[in-house]
Protein backbone atom coordinates (compact mmCIF):
# COMPACT_ATOMS: atom_id res chain seq x y z
CA UNK A 1 0.00 0.00 0.00
CA UNK A 2 1.07 3.40 -0.88
CA UNK A 3 -1.54 5.92 -0.37
CA UNK A 4 -4.41 6.43 2.28
CA UNK A 5 -6.77 8.88 1.20
CA UNK A 6 -8.67 10.49 4.55
CA UNK A 7 -11.48 12.45 3.20
CA UNK A 8 -12.79 15.12 5.95
CA UNK A 9 -15.70 17.48 7.17
CA UNK A 10 -13.46 18.15 9.96
CA UNK A 11 -16.51 16.08 12.49
CA UNK A 12 -15.52 13.83 15.10
CA UNK A 13 -16.23 10.97 12.96
CA UNK A 14 -14.07 12.06 10.24
CA UNK A 15 -11.57 13.09 13.11
CA UNK A 16 -11.47 9.33 14.30
CA UNK A 17 -11.15 7.91 10.99
CA UNK A 18 -8.43 10.13 10.39
CA UNK A 19 -6.11 9.24 13.49
CA UNK A 20 -7.20 5.37 12.39
CA UNK A 21 -5.15 6.07 8.88
CA UNK A 22 -2.54 7.30 10.58
CA UNK A 23 -2.26 4.41 13.00
CA UNK A 24 -2.89 2.33 9.93
CA UNK A 25 -0.19 3.86 8.01
CA UNK A 26 2.41 3.37 10.41
CA UNK A 27 2.13 -0.71 9.89
CA UNK A 28 3.23 -0.18 6.20
CA UNK A 29 6.45 1.01 4.74
CA UNK A 30 6.72 4.42 3.24
CA UNK A 31 2.78 4.84 3.41
CA UNK A 32 1.52 8.23 2.29
CA UNK A 33 -1.67 10.11 4.10
CA UNK A 34 -3.32 12.40 1.67
CA UNK A 35 -5.76 14.50 3.81
CA UNK A 36 -8.71 15.90 1.74
CA UNK A 37 -11.47 18.40 2.47
CA UNK A 38 -14.25 18.91 -0.16
CA UNK A 39 -16.30 22.53 -0.04
CA UNK A 40 -19.59 23.43 -2.13
CA UNK A 41 -20.08 26.62 -3.43
CA UNK A 42 -24.17 27.45 -2.18
CA UNK A 43 -26.49 27.76 -5.15
CA UNK A 44 -29.27 30.09 -5.46
CA UNK A 45 -31.01 32.43 -8.22
CA UNK A 46 -29.17 34.93 -8.61
CA UNK A 47 -31.20 36.32 -12.34
CA UNK A 48 -29.15 38.75 -14.50
CA UNK A 49 -26.84 39.92 -11.26
CA UNK A 50 -23.21 38.63 -11.86
CA UNK A 51 -21.36 36.52 -9.30
CA UNK A 52 -18.38 37.81 -7.68
CA UNK A 53 -15.33 35.47 -7.29
CA UNK A 54 -14.24 37.38 -4.40
CA UNK A 55 -16.41 35.25 -1.47
CA UNK A 56 -15.21 31.78 -3.08
CA UNK A 57 -11.91 32.54 -2.79
CA UNK A 58 -12.47 33.17 0.26
CA UNK A 59 -14.38 30.07 0.53
CA UNK A 60 -11.02 28.48 -0.49
CA UNK A 61 -9.02 30.39 1.63
CA UNK A 62 -10.61 29.38 5.28
CA UNK A 63 -11.17 25.24 3.69
CA UNK A 64 -6.99 25.27 3.52
CA UNK A 65 -6.59 26.82 6.82
CA UNK A 66 -9.43 24.71 8.61
CA UNK A 67 -7.62 21.39 7.02
CA UNK A 68 -4.31 22.60 7.64
CA UNK A 69 -5.36 23.29 11.36
CA UNK A 70 -7.14 19.38 11.05
CA UNK A 71 -3.64 17.64 10.42
CA UNK A 72 -1.73 19.65 12.59
CA UNK A 73 -3.50 17.32 15.21
CA UNK A 74 -2.23 14.11 13.67
CA UNK A 75 1.57 15.32 12.92
CA UNK A 76 3.70 12.08 12.67
CA UNK A 77 7.66 12.69 11.50
CA UNK A 78 7.57 9.07 10.16
CA UNK A 79 4.61 9.14 7.95
CA UNK A 80 4.47 11.24 4.78
CA UNK A 81 1.20 13.53 4.54
CA UNK A 82 -0.09 15.80 1.98
CA UNK A 83 -3.35 18.29 2.28
CA UNK A 84 -5.53 19.01 -0.80
CA UNK A 85 -8.75 21.34 -1.15
CA UNK A 86 -10.91 20.66 -3.63
CA UNK A 87 -14.83 22.54 -4.61
CA UNK A 88 -17.22 20.87 -5.80
CA UNK A 89 -20.03 17.54 -5.08
CA UNK A 90 -17.96 15.25 -2.30
CA UNK A 91 -18.64 12.01 -3.55
CA UNK A 92 -18.06 13.23 -6.65
CA UNK A 93 -14.42 14.51 -5.98
CA UNK A 94 -13.57 11.55 -4.13
CA UNK A 95 -13.92 9.34 -6.55
CA UNK A 96 -12.16 11.99 -9.20
CA UNK A 97 -9.09 12.06 -6.56
CA UNK A 98 -8.73 8.32 -6.65
CA UNK A 99 -8.51 7.87 -10.20
CA UNK A 100 -5.81 10.62 -10.72
CA UNK A 101 -3.76 10.13 -7.46
CA UNK A 102 -3.83 6.21 -7.44
CA UNK A 103 -5.41 5.73 -4.35
CA UNK A 104 -4.67 2.05 -2.53
CA UNK A 105 -7.14 2.86 0.20
CA UNK A 106 -10.12 5.57 1.33
CA UNK A 107 -10.55 6.06 5.10
CA UNK A 108 -13.84 7.18 5.66
CA UNK A 109 -15.66 7.74 9.41
CA UNK A 110 -19.25 6.94 10.41
CA UNK A 111 -21.44 7.31 13.70
CA UNK A 112 -22.52 3.76 13.42
CA UNK A 113 -25.51 1.87 11.70
CA UNK A 114 -25.69 4.85 9.58
CA UNK A 115 -27.07 7.50 11.49
CA UNK A 116 -25.23 10.18 10.34
CA UNK A 117 -26.56 12.02 7.63
CA UNK A 118 -23.30 14.65 6.70
CA UNK A 119 -19.66 13.35 5.62
CA UNK A 120 -19.54 10.55 8.14
CA UNK A 121 -23.13 9.00 6.81
CA UNK A 122 -24.77 9.31 2.96
CA UNK A 123 -21.23 10.22 1.74
CA UNK A 124 -19.66 7.46 2.83
CA UNK A 125 -22.20 4.52 2.31
CA UNK A 126 -22.10 6.08 -1.43
CA UNK A 127 -18.38 6.20 -1.88
CA UNK A 128 -18.64 2.90 -0.44
CA UNK A 129 -20.85 1.75 -3.01
CA UNK A 130 -19.40 3.73 -6.32
CA UNK A 131 -15.21 3.28 -5.55
CA UNK A 132 -13.17 0.92 -7.52
CA UNK A 133 -10.83 0.81 -4.72
CA UNK A 134 -10.68 -0.49 -1.06
CA UNK A 135 -12.61 2.03 1.39
CA UNK A 136 -12.27 1.02 5.13
CA UNK A 137 -15.15 2.72 7.12
CA UNK A 138 -14.67 3.33 10.75
CA UNK A 139 -17.44 4.03 13.26
CA UNK A 140 -16.89 6.43 15.63
CA UNK A 141 -16.04 5.01 19.01
CA UNK A 142 -13.43 2.70 17.43
CA UNK A 143 -9.93 2.73 18.16
CA UNK A 144 -6.59 1.22 16.30
CA UNK A 145 -6.35 -2.34 17.36
CA UNK A 146 -4.15 -4.66 15.54
CA UNK A 147 -6.69 -7.03 14.10
CA UNK A 148 -6.12 -10.39 15.15
CA UNK A 149 -8.82 -12.01 13.75
CA UNK A 150 -10.56 -10.93 10.22
CA UNK A 151 -14.27 -11.99 9.01
CA UNK A 152 -14.50 -12.30 5.35
CA UNK A 153 -18.06 -12.54 3.82
CA UNK A 154 -17.66 -14.40 0.68
CA UNK A 155 -20.33 -15.39 -1.40
CA UNK A 156 -19.21 -18.58 -2.80
CA UNK A 157 -21.79 -18.80 -5.51
CA UNK A 158 -19.94 -16.01 -7.08
CA UNK A 159 -16.21 -15.81 -8.35
CA UNK A 160 -13.90 -13.67 -6.24
CA UNK A 161 -11.38 -12.33 -8.51
CA UNK A 162 -7.15 -12.90 -8.13
CA UNK A 163 -7.04 -9.54 -7.80
CA UNK A 164 -9.39 -9.05 -4.43
CA UNK A 165 -8.01 -12.33 -3.18
CA UNK A 166 -4.48 -10.59 -3.82
CA UNK A 167 -5.37 -7.78 -1.56
CA UNK A 168 -7.58 -9.88 1.29
CA UNK A 169 -3.93 -11.56 1.50
CA UNK A 170 -2.43 -8.14 1.83
CA UNK A 171 -4.19 -6.69 4.72
CA UNK A 172 -4.30 -10.45 6.66
CA UNK A 173 -0.18 -10.31 5.90
CA UNK A 174 0.19 -6.76 7.54
CA UNK A 175 -1.47 -7.84 10.79
CA UNK A 176 -0.20 -11.62 10.92
CA UNK A 177 -4.20 -12.28 11.17
CA UNK A 178 -6.83 -15.11 11.13
CA UNK A 179 -8.91 -14.94 8.50
CA UNK A 180 -12.59 -16.39 9.39
CA UNK A 181 -14.29 -17.03 6.14
CA UNK A 182 -18.29 -17.76 6.42
CA UNK A 183 -20.73 -17.61 3.74
CA UNK A 184 -24.41 -17.20 5.41
CA UNK A 185 -26.79 -20.13 4.15
CA UNK A 186 -30.77 -19.74 4.00
CA UNK A 187 -32.50 -22.22 6.45
CA UNK A 188 -32.77 -25.56 4.88
CA UNK A 189 -30.37 -25.01 2.20
CA UNK A 190 -27.54 -27.30 1.73
CA UNK A 191 -23.83 -26.75 0.64
CA UNK A 192 -24.14 -26.90 -3.42
CA UNK A 193 -21.71 -28.45 -5.47
CA UNK A 194 -20.74 -25.10 -7.00
CA UNK A 195 -20.58 -23.67 -3.47
CA UNK A 196 -18.10 -26.37 -2.77
CA UNK A 197 -16.11 -26.34 -5.66
CA UNK A 198 -15.85 -22.49 -5.07
CA UNK A 199 -15.01 -23.14 -1.62
CA UNK A 200 -12.03 -25.19 -2.66
CA UNK A 201 -10.65 -22.62 -5.16
CA UNK A 202 -10.41 -20.28 -2.22
CA UNK A 203 -9.00 -22.32 0.19
CA UNK A 204 -5.88 -23.34 -2.39
CA UNK A 205 -5.49 -19.63 -2.96
CA UNK A 206 -4.86 -18.78 0.85
CA UNK A 207 -3.25 -21.92 1.38
CA UNK A 208 -0.35 -19.48 2.66
CA UNK A 209 -3.04 -17.66 5.39
CA UNK A 210 -4.17 -18.93 8.90
CA UNK A 211 -7.94 -18.99 7.99
CA UNK A 212 -11.23 -21.37 8.66
CA UNK A 213 -14.33 -22.02 7.15
CA UNK A 214 -17.98 -21.45 8.27
CA UNK A 215 -21.49 -21.74 7.35
CA UNK A 216 -23.99 -20.20 9.67
CA UNK A 217 -27.56 -20.09 8.95
CA UNK A 218 -30.21 -17.81 8.86
CA UNK A 219 -32.15 -15.47 7.20
CA UNK A 220 -31.69 -12.55 8.19
CA UNK A 221 -28.09 -11.81 6.63
CA UNK A 222 -27.20 -8.38 9.02
CA UNK A 223 -28.34 -10.41 11.91
CA UNK A 224 -26.65 -13.66 11.27
CA UNK A 225 -23.51 -11.48 10.24
CA UNK A 226 -23.77 -9.33 13.93
CA UNK A 227 -24.28 -12.97 15.09
CA UNK A 228 -20.76 -14.30 13.46
CA UNK A 229 -18.70 -11.33 14.31
CA UNK A 230 -19.67 -11.72 18.07
CA UNK A 231 -19.48 -15.24 18.43
CA UNK A 232 -15.82 -15.16 16.79
CA UNK A 233 -14.60 -12.22 18.34
CA UNK A 234 -13.64 -10.79 15.11
CA UNK A 235 -11.47 -7.30 14.72
CA UNK A 236 -12.58 -6.28 11.62
CA UNK A 237 -15.34 -7.71 8.74
CA UNK A 238 -14.29 -7.65 5.09
CA UNK A 239 -17.10 -7.88 2.23
CA UNK A 240 -17.31 -7.53 -1.51
CA UNK A 241 -20.10 -5.72 -2.56
CA UNK A 242 -20.27 -6.76 -6.00
CA UNK A 243 -20.94 -10.41 -4.11
CA UNK A 244 -23.57 -9.08 -1.52
CA UNK A 245 -26.52 -7.68 -3.29
CA UNK A 246 -28.05 -6.85 0.18
CA UNK A 247 -25.18 -4.44 0.79
CA UNK A 248 -26.63 -1.24 -0.94
CA UNK A 249 -29.87 -1.57 1.88
CA UNK A 250 -27.10 -2.40 4.90
CA UNK A 251 -27.86 0.63 6.50
CA UNK A 252 -31.03 1.83 5.84
CA UNK A 253 -33.19 2.19 8.53
CA UNK A 254 -34.58 -0.74 9.16
CA UNK A 255 -31.73 -2.61 9.52
CA UNK A 256 -30.04 -0.49 11.80
CA UNK A 257 -30.94 -2.48 14.62
CA UNK A 258 -29.34 -5.39 13.18
CA UNK A 259 -26.42 -3.75 11.67
CA UNK A 260 -25.65 -0.99 15.03
CA UNK A 261 -22.93 -4.40 16.88
CA UNK A 262 -21.20 -4.54 13.88
CA UNK A 263 -20.71 -1.58 13.09
CA UNK A 264 -18.45 -1.57 15.94
CA UNK A 265 -15.63 -2.68 14.16
CA UNK A 266 -13.68 -1.88 10.78
CA UNK A 267 -15.88 -2.90 7.57
CA UNK A 268 -13.23 -2.91 4.57
CA UNK A 269 -15.28 -3.29 1.60
CA UNK A 270 -12.85 -4.65 -1.65
CA UNK A 271 -14.35 -4.35 -4.78
CA UNK A 272 -14.09 -5.93 -7.55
Amino acid sequence: MKTILVPTDFSKEAENAAKYAMELASCYKKAKVIFFHVYSIPTMPVADVPLMPGPFDEMETESNKLLKSFATKFNDANIDTELIVSQGFVVDEILFLQKKRRIDLVVMGITGAGKSKNLSGSNTISVMKSSKHPVLIIPVDTQFKKPERIALACDYTATVSDEVVQKIKEYSKLFNAKLLIFDILRKAELVSYEKAVAEVNLENSLEEIEHSLYFPSGDNVPEEINSFIIKNKADMLIMIPHNYTFLRGLFHHSNTKEMALHMHIPLLCIHE
